[in-house]
């Protein structure tokens, strides 16, 4: 019998702030087996992908070494022929100077099926942020995309400049002095039009540099810009001085790196985007959940127990997940006390339908055994948590009487082989010791100046005994603190370097 082929989808992955991809695409890259994506995609898109999903680098960027059309095609016929959903991930529209017209052609004569999500385009996306709309009834009534790149041998009469009100030019940094010259000689244009560059469109680090067309060339190498840019041409330039709203934000520019896996750090992931960070998914640690422990939980034996603690959000999340699965709700925690270490902890419960009866100030063991009373006798105390934990709470519980039982509901494991491209300057996220010591146990990671952020102090102890330098820690463990501390720590950092 015939395999089945797989279905190619050429998806635009908008024009370099990962939100504004589509919703149709997000949803086919959560679904997809493989994604073959360019090098203008944001890779926050890709990172934030489940670890299931197979990714291929096929970024193809000028004077550098990259896979030829032939080469990317090659891939996607390989993987659809083996009945893969192939999600090709493509900067901006897919259509739009992006080659997804020859893959469309390509995948066609293969008879391999194919679907088109359409993108939002640089071309309109990056002047709008910059405050410069392309049209407008009263200065523009028509614009033109131009690709600024030409092939090999090309030269600068082949390149036809379309008339119009506005024009835009993707991909023109290189070639700019022949096109500005193009442009003069063609009469539409003078020396004093109006003009920008706009780099890196839509990202927090966005540069615009504005003048007239005559000075493009001069304030494209005294501004240093570089690629990704683009140029815009005409009299809706000048509308940038009153409708400019963009501001940057203020961890823009600045690599923070999450060495969480994308299941677990999409909160403090969103969080850090919205400020502007170059967010850098790389898990170190991985949570692998204990099947025999999983399958004591049921309701007789829960029934015993007369109190709950919960140490961590993963515990949570696992323990209640099993609970709900084979039938059961929050109704079995009636009649117990339910403690969380800490407000994120009590958060997830909250999820669950489960409002702690006590979550101490200080977000460690020693905090949550001050709100446990000093007499536990008669009392049968349930610990779900890490396999591997400190031993001060339940002793502690021990030894006031308590009965306690401890599940452990999961392993914290390293990640076989881990990537972690650190560079100087990046602020690095600790949120737990095994992540520590996870990270430290590469040396070569060890020599890289970083800024490291530490949820709790726990935390920070083990980070000490490692690292000599600065660092930063949450004064509370929430996500919300801790992306707060990354705040402050760039602040203070990026004072001490202007000094």
């Amino acid at each position: 019998m015939k395999k089945q082929r797989g279905t190619v989808y050429l998806i635009g992955a908008g024009p370099g702030d990962p939100g504004l991809i589509s919703v149709r695409g997000r949803d086919l890259l959560l679904k997809a087996d493989v994604v073959v994506y360019d090098a203008l995609v944001n890779t926050q898109i890709v990172d934030s992908l489940p670890s299931a999903v197979r990714r291929i680098f096929a970024g193809k960027r000028g004077g550098k070494p990259s896979k030829t059309q032939d080469a990317i095609n090659r891939i996607l016929e390989r993987e659809a022929t083996r009945g893969l959903r192939v999600a090709r991930l493509k900067g901006g529209d897919p259509l739009l100077f992006g080659r997804g017209s020859e893959e469309m052609e390509f995948l066609r004569t293969r008879a391999i099926p194919f679907e088109i999500v359409p993108g939002i385009t640089s071309a309109i996306a990056a002047p709008a942020f910059a405050g410069i709309p392309v049209t407008h009834r009263s200065v523009s009534r028509s614009v033109a995309f131009v690709t600024g790149h030409l092939k090999s041998g090309d030269s600068i009469a082949s390149l036809a400049i379309p008339r119009a009100d506005t024009l835009v030019f993707l991909m023109a940094m290189e070639n700019l002095e022949k096109i500005v010259a193009a442009m003069l000689a063609g009469g539409q244009f003078t020396q004093a039009t109006p003009a920008a560059i706009i780099q890196d469109g839509t990202l927090p680090v966005q540069k615009t540099v504005s003048g007239t067309l005559g000075r493009m060339v001069a304030l494209r190498d005294s501004h240093q810009i570089r690629p990704p840019a683009i140029l815009v041409v005409g009299n809706v330039v000048r509308l940038a001085k009153s409708l400019s709203w963009y501001k940057t934000p203020p961890l823009a520019g600045k690599r923070v790196v999450v060495l969480r896996t994308s299941g677990q750090s999409a909160e403090i992931t969103g969080l850090l985007t919205e400020l502007g960070a170059t967010v850098v998914q790389r898990p170190l640690i991985a949570i692998r959940p204990r099947s025999a422990s999983l399958g004591r939980i049921d309701k007789l034996w829960l029934a015993p127990f007369t109190s709950i603690a919960f140490t961590s959000p993963n515990a949570v999340d696992i323990f209640f997940r099993a609970l709900f699965g084979k039938g059961h709700d929050s109704r079995l925690f009636a009649g117990k006390r339910v403690y969380a270490i800490g407000s994120g902890t009590a958060a997830a419960l909250g999820r669950f339908g489960i409002v702690p009866d006590a979550v101490p100030r200080r977000f460690v063991a020693e905090g949550l055994l001050a709100v446990f009373p000093k007499d536990l006798r008669n009392e049968n105390i349930l610990i779900p948590r890490a396999s591997a934990a400190r031993e001060i709470l339940p002793e502690t519980l021990r030894r006031r009487g308590a009965a306690v039982t401890i599940l452990p509901l999961y392993d914290t494991i390293r990640v076989a082989a881990p990537q972690c491209p650190v560079q100087n300057d990046d602020v690095v996220l600790f949120t737990s010791s095994s992540m520590v010591e996870s990270y430290y146990s590469d040396k070569q990671r060890s020599r890289v100046r970083i800024v490291p952020c530490c949820l709790g102090h726990i935390t920070a102890a083990t980070l000490r005994r490692h690292y000599r330098g600065r660092m930063f820690v949450a004064p509370s463990a929430t996500m919300k603190s801790l992306v707060a501390t990354v705040v402050k720590a760039v602040r203070r950092t990026r004072r001490g370097e202007s000094r």
